[in-house]
């Protein structure tokens, strides 16, 4: 009887775990996809990205905030798509706002 709890026990966590580590894994991956896209390939300066924090939402499931320096008022968001870094939008301001990193 004491095994048998034990094991249901054992696997119950394992069931609860397992989801958990897979979306903190995602998540922490997609930033690092993120600050690499935008270092490399957008060529932003490191300095210049105040915070990148990744967001389990609904659809995109996984995406990721970005705060830059010289915008400490607007959130960009981007995440993964068919294996490439895709904006997806920014906190709206008013029409005549220029984003300075669309």
């Amino acid at each position: 009887m004491n095994k048998k709890i034990m094991i249901i026990v054992f696997l119950g966590l394992i069931l609860i775990s397992v989801p958990v580590i897979y979306v903190q894994g995602t998540l922490l991956s997609l930033e690092n996809q993120v600050r690499q896209h935008l270092i490399t390939e957008k060529d932003i300066d490191e300095k210049t990205i105040v915070s990148v924090n990744s967001v389990f939402g609904k659809l995109p499931l996984f995406s990721v905030e970005v705060i830059f320096a010289d915008e400490p008022d607007v959130k960009y968001f981007y995440t993964e798509k068919n294996g490439k870094i895709v904006t997806l939008h920014s906190t709206i301001k008013p029409k005549e706002y220029k984003y300075k990193h669309k």
